[in-house]
């Protein structure tokens, strides 16, 4: 069985990690998470919709699921 592959996501960790994502590496580039539009815990991973902040090269709408395993310690992305 193949493993996840691991995306680059960087969280805030405070009582517990992930506690909320702060940045991703997103097509390339480093990405700031704008705002979390929705968070849940789940058996083994917690996941967030977030939406990312534009920058000069992508004035876009970009919206992103970021779900981190807690047994792989790993992340998965994908877009929304």
């Amino acid at each position: 069985m193949s493993q996840a592959p691991r995306h680059p996501v960087e969280a805030y960790a405070a009582a517990r990690y992930p506690e909320r994502p702060l940045r991703v590496l997103w097509r390339g580039r480093w990405r700031n998470v704008e705002r979390v539009e929705h968070q849940e815990q789940q058996p083994g991973r917690r996941c967030f919709n977030v939406r990312l902040e534009p920058d000069e090269l992508s004035r876009d709408d970009t919206r992103l699921r970021l779900c981190y395993d807690y047994a792989n310690d790993a992340w998965t992305v994908r877009p929304l």
